[in-house]
C-alpha cells in the first residue's frame, strides 16, 4: 500500500502530465497567445503556462478582471486572425467571460475558452466557487466539451489530446466562432515544476486546405450578372479576413463604384472609386434618383455601420449578390437574392467583366456628391471656433498618416463612418466591436489589438460612458507598457441618446438616458500613471496627434451633448442643398 506521501507525489505527477498534454495539444494547433485571469482552481494550468511562456513557447497575458480578460483575448484574436486561449478559475469568474464570448460568436472569432471547475463531488452540493459550468455559455459558443479529470490512463490522455486539438480546429472552420472547454480538477492542485518541458508529447492533427474553384456554370452566371451592368459594391466591416492586394487590384481595375464602410479596410487604399460619406444621403433620401441607382449590387463584409444602407437595399429592385464568407447568411436587410460562399476572390474568378457604358458617368455623379460634401463639411467646421465631436475624425484623417484606430460604439463609430476620409496612401487599420455593438469591453479589446503593434501609432476613440464601463481594462496598458493614445470624448453622459426619440422625454431623459457620471478623467489617468492632456481647441488636438508617443496617454475632449446634437443637425441642413443642386428628383 502506498504511503500518503507517495500517493501525493503520484497525484502531482498525474496532474502534471495531464496539464502538459493539454497545453501540448493547444500548441500543436498553433496557439501562441494565452490570456489568463488568475484564480485558485486554475493553479496547475496557470503555473505550467508560465513555464511555457518563460521558455518562449507562448506569450502569456495576465488580466485580473475576467470581463476585461475576455475582451483583451478577443482583441488578440481579431488582430492576429488566430485563435487565442482564454483561461480562468471556477465559479462566477467563468460567467464574466460571457460578454466577450457573445461578441466573438457574432463576429466569428475563434476564441478558445478554458474554464477550470470543481470536480463532480463538489458540484451542486454547496461547495464554494462552484456553479454549474456545463454548457455555461449555451448557444453562444459553437461547441462545448467537458474534459475528463486528470488520469494516468493512456486512452484518456489520448482522448484529451485529440479532443482539444479537434476543438481548436472546429473553432476555425467556417463559420468560425468560440468554443468552450471545461476542465474539472481535484486537489492537490500543485504540479511538479522542476521537470524539463516535455518534447513531442503529442502529434499535431493537420487539416488540409482545399482551394475552392467556381463551377463553370456558376462562373458563367456571375459573368452574365455583372457584365454590361452599372455595379455598386457595398463593402461592410471586415471581421475575419483582410482585403488582399489581389482584391484591391481587382477592385481598381473593375471600375466598379464602392461604398466603403469605415471598417471595410478600403478607405485610404488608393482606390479610385471609393465613396465614404454616403449615410447622410441615404438616410435623407432612401429612394435615390435613377442617376445614382446601379443595375446590380455586390455586398461583402458584415452589417454596415450605416443605417441608410438598409433602406437602399430594401428599396433596390435589381439583383443583390451577397458574398457570405462565413456561411451564416447574416443579412438583416433580408434583401440578398444570390448568395455566394467565400471571399471577394469568388467573384474575381469569374472576371474580367465588361462594364456598362454608363459606369463611368455613374461613378462621376457619386464622386461629385462626395467632393461637394467634403467641401461643405470642411467649410462648416472651419467656421467653428470651438472643438466639436464632428471635427475629431476630420482632424485625425488630416493629421495622421498611418496607425491603428479602435472606435467605441454609439457616436464615435457613426461620426467616423460619416466623416473619416483618409487620403490615398494613408494606411489605417480601423477596428470596432460590431457584433453585439455594445460599449462593454471597448478599452480591453483595443488594448489586446494594440499589444501586437508596439511601434505603431495606436488610438482608441471612446466616449466617457464606454471609458467608465471598462476602467479595469486600463491596467493592461500599464502592465505591458502599451503604446496607446486614448481619446476620451467627455460629454458627461450617453451622447447617442440625444439623437433618439427618447430625447423628447425631457422630464426623465437625464436620469435614465443622459446618465451623467461627472468623471474626473485627469484623476483616473493619475491612478494608472498615464500621461494626460485636456484638449481645448483644434490646434492643440493637431499638435498632440502629431507628437510621437511612447506608453499610454489620455487626451480628453470635453463637449456638450445638446450642442453636439445641434451641430449635427445644422450640418445636415447645410448638406441638403448639395443633393437638390445636382438632381431634379431632390427638388420635388
Amino acid at each position: 500500500m502506498a504511503t500518503n506521501g507517495n500517493a501525493s507525489t503520484e497525484a502531482a505527477q498525474t496532474l502534471t502530465t495531464y496539464v502538459h498534454t493539454l497545453i501540448a495539444a493547444l500548441l500543436a494547433q498553433k496557439i501562441t497567445h494565452v490570456v489568463l485571469a488568475p484564480g485558485s482552481r486554475s493553479t496547475p494550468v496557470a503555473l505550467i503556462l508560465a513555464q511555457y511562456a518563460q521558455a518562449g513557447r507562448l506569450t502569456l497575458h495576465v488580466d485580473v478582471d475576467e470581463r476585461s480578460a475576455g475582451f483583451y483575448a478577443l482583441g488578440l484574436t481579431k488582430v492576429n486572425h488566430q485563435p487565442t486561449l482564454l483561461v480562468c478559475t471556477s465559479g462566477t469568474a467563468a460567467a464574466n467571460f460571457l460578454p466577450a464570448i457573445c461578441e466573438a460568436r457574432l463576429t466569428n472569432q475563434p476564441l478558445i475558452v478554458l474554464t477550470t471547475d470543481r470536480p463532480p463531488e463538489l458540484t451542486n452540493i454547496g461547495a464554494p466557487q462552484a456553479i454549474d459550468q456545463v454548457k455555461l455559455y449555451g448557444d453562444q459558443v459553437k461547441n462545448f466539451t467537458q474534459l475528463p479529470l486528470p488520469s494516468t490512463c493512456a486512452d484518456e490522455l489520448a482522448y484529451l489530446d485529440f479532443n482539444v486539438q479537434r476543438q481548436v480546429i472546429y473553432a476555425q472552420q467556417i463559420p468560425m466562432g468560440p468554443v468552450h472547454l471545461n476542465l474539472p480538477l481535484r486537489k492537490p492542485l500543485m504540479p511538479i515544476l522542476d521537470q524539463p518541458l516535455p518534447k513531442n508529447l503529442v502529434k499535431p492533427v493537420a487539416i488540409a486546405e482545399i482551394k475552392q474553384q467556381l463551377m463553370p456554370t456558376l462562373s458563367t452566371q456571375i459573368k452574365q450578372l455583372f457584365s454590361n451592368k452599372k455595379v455598386l459594391v457595398i463593402a461592410g466591416p471586415d471581421m475575419t479576413t483582410t482585403i488582399t492586394a489581389q482584391d484591391q487590384q481587382f477592385l481598381k481595375t473593375s471600375g466598379w463604384l464602392i461604398l466603403a464602410d469605415v471598417l471595410s479596410g478600403l478607405r485610404g487604399q488608393n482606390m479610385p472609386n471609393v465613396i465614404h460619406s454616403y449615410d447622410i444621403l441615404l438616410q435623407q433620401y432612401p429612394q435615390l434618383p435613377t442617376e445614382l441607382m446601379p443595375d446590380i449590387i455586390l455586398r461583402l463584409g458584415t452589417t454596415p455601420v450605416s443605417a441608410g444602407i438598409k433602406q437602399l437595399l430594401q428599396h433596390f429592385e435589381g439583383p443583390i449578390v451577397y458574398l457570405d464568407s462565413q456561411a451564416t447568411l447574416a443579412d438583416y436587410t433580408k434583401s440578398a437574392r444570390l448568395v455566394l460562399p467565400g471571399t471577394f476572390q469568388t467573384v474575381s474568378q469569374a472576371g474580367p467583366f465588361i462594364n456598362a457604358p454608363e459606369q463611368e458617368s455613374f461613378n462621376q455623379r457619386w464622386q461629385t456628391l462626395q467632393t461637394a460634401l467634403t467641401a461643405t463639411v470642411s467649410q462648416t467646421l472651419a467656421a467653428q471656433t470651438a472643438l466639436s465631436e464632428i471635427q475629431l475624425p476630420v482632424i485625425m484623417a488630416a493629421t495622421l498618416t498611418a496607425g491603428n484606430i479602435f472606435l467605441s460604439n454609439s457616436m464615435p463609430i457613426r461620426d467616423f463612418d460619416n466623416y473619416f476620409e483618409p487620403q490615398n496612401s494613408q494606411k489605417f487599420a480601423i477596428y470596432c466591436n460590431r457584433g453585439a455593438n455594445g460599449i462593454d469591453g471597448v478599452t480591453s479589446t483595443a488594448l489586446g489589438i494594440f499589444s501586437q503593434s508596439a511601434n505603431a501609432a495606436n488610438f482608441l476613440v471612446t466616449g466617457d460612458l464606454a471609458f467608465f464601463h471598462d476602467l479595469t481594462g486600463l491596467m493592461m496598458a500599464q502592465r505591458y507598457h502599451l503604446n496607446v493614445t486614448i481619446i476620451v470624448i467627455n460629454n458627461n453622459g450617453g451622447g447617442i441618446f440625444s439623437f433618439l426619440p427618447q430625447h423628447a422625454a425631457s422630464d426623465y431623459f437625464e436620469t435614465v438616458f443622459g446618465t451623467p457620471q461627472n468623471l474626473n478623467i485627469e484623476k483616473i489617468a493619475m491612478a494608472y500613471n498615464f500621461n494626460y492632456q485636456l484638449i481645448k481647441n483644434k490646434s492643440a488636438l493637431q499638435k498632440a496627434l502629431s507628437q510621437s508617443n511612447k506608453g499610454p496617454r489620455i487626451l480628453e475632449i470635453q463637449t456638450d451633448r445638446e450642442i453636439n446634437l445641434k451641430q449635427h443637425q445644422a450640418l445636415t441642413q447645410k448638406i441638403k442643398p448639395i443633393w437638390e443642386a445636382n438632381f431634379a428628383d431632390f427638388r420635388k
